[in-house]
């Protein structure tokens, strides 16, 4: 239960920043996987995670031609299940591990967007209710209380998701687990090719366009920054 009460404050913290806050990029799989592993005791295996699932993402992102899916709960919940299901089964196969875990952070965002889109209108609708009084005074409470409401309803809906998706994705981490048998090298094959093919969608969109420049001046930077630290 501990557990599921970090998974659901990161959750609904990132969510703050990612959709109604400084927009840290904190929310990005990357980023979000290593916040959870730190706090669950296993960082290489969620950050295993979170960087397949920020790849794929960012693969799509300009493709689908409409929003992506939730990064922020599918990263925690992919990374989650990962560093959970490690600690309760101690399967020495970490890439079988971190492939379940992969399969369930895609869900979950898909499943999170699909969601938040249904909430978010539930929102829209109560904050048309929202009229300006007259005295300033009472204004200035009521816009302050629909802004800090609208705010922690974005938090509260992730951090639920969250916490659902972690508990369904432990159990089907588990269940590939018990059942990969000799298709266990097939899953780490997917594992494997899964960032491959991002990585190419993403190298042949930046090839395609001017942004190439921007690629290679951001990849300079990493090196320069990488070689430094």
């Amino acid at each position: 239960m501990h557990d599921l009460v970090v998974i659901a404050i990161i959750a609904g913290l990132l969510a703050l920043d990612d959709r109604a806050g400084w927009q840290s990029l904190a929310g990005e799989p990357v980023f979000s996987s290593l916040i959870v592993g730190l706090a669950l005791g296993h960082a290489g295996v969620a950050l295993r995670c979170g960087v397949v699932l920020q790849l794929v993402w960012l693969s799509i992102g300009a493709a689908r031609g409409s929003r992506r899916p939730n990064a922020v709960v599918g990263g925690v919940v992919g990374a989650a299940a990962a560093c959970l299901s490690m600690h309760r089964t101690g399967d020495p196969r970490e890439p079988l591990v971190v492939a379940g875990a992969v399969l369930c952070g895609l869900l979950a965002g898909e499943g999170a967007q699909w969601l938040n889109t249904r909430a978010g209108t539930a929102r829209e609708r109560w904050l048309e209710k929202f009229e300006l009084p007259k005295d300033p005074g009472v204004a200035s409470r009521n816009l302050t209380v629909y802004v800090i409401g609208s705010a922690l309803y974005v938090a509260l809906v992730d951090a639920l998701v969250a916490v659902v998706a972690v508990a369904a994705s432990v159990a089907v981490v588990e269940l590939i687990i018990d059942r990969a048998g000799d298709g266990a090298a097939g899953v780490v094959a997917w594992l494997t090719v899964l960032p491959a093919i991002a990585v190419a969608t993403v190298a042949h969109a930046f090839a395609l366009r001017t942004l190439r420049r921007v690629a290679a001046l951001g990849c300079l930077i990493a090196v320069v920054m990488a070689w430094l630290l």
